[in-house]
């Protein structure tokens, strides 16, 4: 069998690997593509869950089977099975093995999201071999280059999504927009920085697994890739500078990206960063410290923010969010709540416009 590109892997039907962990929160890679990518999802597993729907469990993506083995749903035709679910390690998982085994056994190829390379197991290593599939390591670093801030010499117009916190919604608010700018005739390109972008757009870089020194060139690289024939670029954001775990990754993109437009993400209702639980710093002050520390050459300022209200009702997110842009002094939107970008988009005309007027009064 031939080995495939990535770009034929992500225009597959794929079943998505999510043992034990199916949710919103809980495995954001397999939730984020349901929503974007459900077309050609058919099936999830995760054995918790077998005998439910991805409906049931997300609210969202219809009557995609959940099922405990994917020899369950080999008579719907999946050709991939993608690992969709991240880890804070280097290890695989045990339990996870002859689930994989068995998908290339059945001559599935695979698509792994985490960190442990799959090719470094010699059973798995063996089973590819005899079976003669693809498998896309998503973490593999591309060719390493140091930042030269070439992106400050293009014409597009960059904006990027940082936040508060790992898996709070700065991927979707940076698709969101993408597609609503390109809906409404702005020439929009997306930059991928994680697993899951890079599956839904079909390029762009886990950031997360570049060596440090090489972190924000890789994500210049990224824009520059993405922003060639287009207007505007969306550049998507990981961790947040007030993470201690993945504050590396937000700065890197940041100095990366050089962008003209921050939108700031958050999750109603945190309070604590995951994982390592340290307290979240007012949201304030931690929009003010991403716009400090974007460079001299371009300093970014927030449109807007954009926030996760999943399990709020209407009137209570009403009121968080008029509370939280009395707190900011910006305008605050739900992207998915309010069924699309649309205002997030107009938001950011206007900041363009008003960045625009701005310079040109300070050449005069």
């Amino acid at each position: 069998m031939d080995q495939l590109s990535h770009a034929e892997l992500v225009d597959k039907k794929f079943v998505l690997f999510a043992e034990g962990c199916f949710g919103l929160f809980t495995s954001k890679i397999a939730a984020s593509l349901v929503r974007y990518n459900g077309d050609r999802c058919v099936a999830v597993i995760d054995s918790r869950r077998a005998g439910q729907t991805v409906q049931d469990v997300l609210g969202y993506g219809g009557p995609i089977p959940i099922v405990s083995r994917v020899e369950q749903a080999l008579h719907l035709g999946p050709e991939v099975m993608i690992i969709g679910k991240g880890l804070h390690s280097a290890d695989l998982p045990s339990a996870w093995k002859p689930h994989l085994l068995a998908a290339v056994g059945n001559g599935l190829h695979l698509i792994n999201s985490i960190h442990y390379r799959l090719v470094g197991d010699p059973d798995i290593a063996r089973a590819v071999r005899e079976k003669g599939v693809t498998v896309w390591e998503t973490k593999d670093a591309p060719p390493v280059r140091l930042n030269r801030a070439r992106v400050l010499d293009l014409d597009t117009w960059v904006i990027h999504t940082c936040g508060s916190d790992s898996n709070i919604g700065k991927k979707t608010a940076a698709l969101q927009i993408w597609n609503e700018a390109n809906r409404n005739g702005i020439s929009t390109g997306f930059a991928a920085t994680g697993q899951s972008g890079m599956l839904i757009s079909g390029h762009g870089i886990a950031v997360d697994g570049v060596p440090g020194d090489f972190m924000a060139g890789a994500v210049e690289q990224v824009v520059m890739e993405a922003a060639a024939g287009h207007e505007w670029v969306v550049v998507e954001g990981q961790g947040s500078l007030n993470h201690i775990g993945f504050s590396s990754v937000a700065l890197a993109i940041l100095h990366g990206a050089l962008p003209h437009a921050l939108v700031f993400c958050h999750r109603l209702g945190a309070e604590r960063t995951k994982v390592w639980e340290t307290p979240i710093i007012p949201i304030p002050e931690l929009i003010r410290m991403n716009e400090e520390l974007s460079v001299f050459e371009r300093p970014a300022k927030t449109a807007a923010v954009s926030v996760n209200s999943f399990g709020f009702s209407e009137e209570d997110y009403r009121r968080e969010a008029e509370k939280l842009e009395a707190d900011t002094g910006l305008p605050v939107v739900d992207p998915v709540r309010e069924g699309g970008a649309a205002r997030l988009v107009e938001i950011l005309r206007a900041h363009q416009r008003e960045t625009a007027d701005r310079l040109s009064g300070s050449r005069r």
